[in-house]
């Protein structure tokens, strides 16, 4: 990122009117009065009257530099597990009877925001996320921003679109997982209009310029409008990406509605229809749901998720979720301002094989220490019994534990 630094120089000349002659000059009378009226003032009063005489007749201040502010969040964690068998990423860990398996992901966002007038601005963005403990970091974008009114905003650059995100705590980073839509990354325009979101550019994935020979040939088209009702939001979203070649396109579109229900907490809803290769017969639509409640009872809070996708038995769109349906219930008890006792209790189906037999049982309690608003830990312990009949010989119980750290600043 440039800082640039200006510097302006001025010079003023002022003429008092003069009377002249032959090298002679006479002051006009009401200068000669103010000069008598100055030195009849004490010394202090002289010097505060030629402070601001001087400030006055000084020229126009040059403008304050960019205001720059920087924001970012990191958060690490570690977890091991014993005779593992996860179908979801092709885990079978179920005949090690003597190992401890475990594995680390770690996360660390930074973003820069430079203020250089009150219309026009820029923020840009690095990140390392990833799996193991050194994650190497990556440009996520910048963009400018000119703003022509309260609420009212014109950007251009890289802009990041993704739609009904999760609140359940496995599913909740939307690049990699979402109800409504995963993390589509663009280079264009965005148009901000109180509520509205339009966005139209390239398209900078992995996938865009690999689906033609040609080279990067994708573009995107992402429209969202954010109505408030009260205390309740509705998002209705639409996008539609295509790549420039045959059959090569999809689209997504559903609604999200944040619900608050008064004193006793906040629901979320949200419905996802996603569907690739609009042209062709196949693949299939596919509708995801989920309802996610969060409900304050004094000392007990208790969150949950309710999630289900529809599929097509032989060719469904990518649901963009691992499975086609869970539910997960954790009742949380406040021990004391700072320690919260959660008890997860959760049925996942492991599959988006809609026809196999593959559910699991899990049964976790979960520790929180809330050091401040924005700086956390919690550890967990959990219980996995596979239900299905279609895993073989390797449906023993499973254990898992980890612990997580998250800051943000």
């Amino acid at each position: 990122m440039t800082k640039t630094f200006g510097l302006i120089l001025a010079s003023a000349f002022v003429a008092a009117p003069l009377f002249a002659q032959d090298g002679y000059y006479e002051e006009e009378p009401a200068a000669q009065e103010e000069v008598q009226q100055q030195e009849s003032q004490p010394a202090e009063a002289q010097q505060a009257a030629t402070a601001a005489a001087t400030e006055a007749s000084a020229p126009a201040a040059a403008s304050e530099g960019p205001k720059f502010s920087i924001a970012g969040e990191v958060e690490f964690e570690a977890n091991t597990d014993y005779k593992k068998v996860d179908p979801r990423d092709e885990t079978n860990n179920n005949a090690e009877e003597n190992k401890w398996f475990h594995d680390y992901t770690s996360t660390f966002n930074l973003v820069f925001n430079v203020q250089f007038t009150d219309k026009w601005s820029a923020e840009a963005a690095i990140s390392a996320d990833g799996d193991g403990t050194a994650p190497g970091f990556a440009y996520d974008g910048a963009f400018i921003q000119y703003q022509l009114s309260e609420g009212f905003a014109i950007k251009a650059g890289d802009f990041t679109y993704a739609e009904g995100a999760f609140r359940y705590y496995d599913y909740d980073d939307p690049g990699d997982y979402a109800i409504g839509m995963t993390e589509r990354n663009t280079r264009g325009l965005e148009l901000d209009a109180h509520g509205l979101v339009v966005g139209l550019g390239w398209g900078r994935d992995d996938d865009d310029c690999t689906a033609s020979d040609a080279g990067c040939t994708s573009y995107d088209f992402h429209v969202a409008y954010e109505l408030g009702l009260g205390n309740h939001t509705i998002r209705p979203y639409f996008n539609y990406k295509s790549y420039q070649v045959e059959s090569g396109n999809s689209l997504r579109l559903g609604v999200t509605a944040n619900l608050a229900l008064g004193s006793i907490g906040t629901l979320q809803l949200v419905y996802g229809l996603k569907s690739d290769a609009l042209t062709e017969d196949t693949p299939k639509m596919t509708h995801a749901l989920a309802a996610e409640p969060e409900l304050n009872f004094g000392k007990v809070v208790l969150k949950a998720t309710v999630f289900k996708a529809f599929l097509d038995d032989e060719n469904p769109t990518n649901p963009e979720v691992p499975e086609h349906m869970f539910l997960y219930v954790e009742p949380v008890f406040a021990l004391s301002e700072n320690l919260n006792l959660g008890a997860q209790v959760e049925y996942h189906s492991m599959t988006t094989n809609t026809d196999a037999e593959l559910g699991q049982f899990w049964l976790a309690p979960k520790a929180y220490y809330t050091v401040s608003d924005n700086f956390g830990f919690d550890g967990y312990f959990r219980i996995c019994v596979p239900m299905g009949d279609d895993y073989g010989d390797s449906d023993d119980m499973y254990l898992v534990a980890g612990a997580s750290v998250a800051m943000s600043f």
